[in-house]
């Protein structure tokens, strides 16, 4: 199962089919947001999560959203950096969100939507470290958090299952995606974004981490990748206990010096 799971990862051509997909969706949202023609619908939703408001509830969704906040973000990316292994997950899922909160940027910049009433807000007009929110669409939280997260959850779950620890992936990526949906769901909560600029974030962090992805597994160094090579897969035992042992080989004994005879005293001449 290991072994066809790492075939069939990483190089279907479905990732286009979402990319396609991701794209196509929020140009829809963009259009809709920028004519107007969403804004009833943003209305409604926004009462449903209100009328859902409760002090626990509150309180946990403040914290949850402090993880998606620039300054916390910027922290993490710089914590992954400075950690082990920093060139094949820190960097890359440094890089990439960097990009992603620039891409984002441009785009709430032009289409300058203002954010919802003030009077349902649950948070101040700043976050907790003086950052001023900006405009409403696409929101940043959203699409900053999806690509840090499932980007460091793509990378440290290629790891795991590289080292034959696929329950352990499997754990990992639903507690980071569902941690990824979370942050963009409490923006809704604290009546700080419509429900179009979460959708619009996730759409756009979505194409975003499948263009850095395809980027990632053909221009990133080969000896800093981490990824699912076919051809070196073939050679996986499908016995566990030879498949351990494969993975971890002992280690090499150095080779024993070559005896050299004497031109003229060499055993193959008689």
């Amino acid at each position: 199962m290991v072994e066809k799971y790492i075939k069939d990862s990483g190089h279907s051509p479905l990732k286009w089919f979402f990319l396609a997909v991701f794209t196509a969706l929020f140009i829809l949202d963009l259009w809709l947001v920028v004519a107007g023609r969403i804004q009833l619908l943003d209305d409604s939703i926004l009462a449903v999560f209100f009328a859902a408001r409760d002090n626990i509830l509150t309180m946990i969704f403040r914290l949850i959203t402090l993880c998606g906040d620039q300054a916390s973000v910027i922290v993490l990316c710089v914590l992954i950096i400075i950690l082990p292994g920093r060139m094949k997950i820190g960097l890359p899922v440094a890089l990439m969100t960097g990009i992603g909160a620039a891409v984002q940027t441009v785009f709430k910049e032009a289409v300058a939507r203002p954010r919802p009433g003030t009077e349902n807000w649950l948070i101040g007009e700043t976050d907790w470290m003086g950052f001023d929110l900006g405009y409403s669409f696409p929101s940043g939280h959203a699409n900053t958090s999806l690509i840090f997260w499932v980007a460091l959850m793509v990378l440290v779950g290629r790891h795991l299952i590289l080292q034959d620890n696929r329950l352990a992936a499997v754990l990992l990526r639903i507690v980071f995606a569902a941690f990824a949906v979370l942050i963009g769901l409490s923006r809704l909560y604290l009546g700080v974004h419509y429900p179009s600029d979460v959708f619009g974030g996730w759409m756009l962090g979505g194409a975003l981490l499948i263009t850095f992805f395809a980027l990632y597994d053909n221009f990133w160094p080969a000896k800093w990748r981490i990824s699912y090579e076919p051809h070196a897969w073939d050679a996986m035992p499908h016995d566990s206990e030879k498949r351990r042992r494969w993975r971890k080989p002992a280690k090499k004994r150095a080779p024993k010096a070559m005896i050299k005879f004497p031109k003229k005293h060499s055993p193959w001449k008689f």
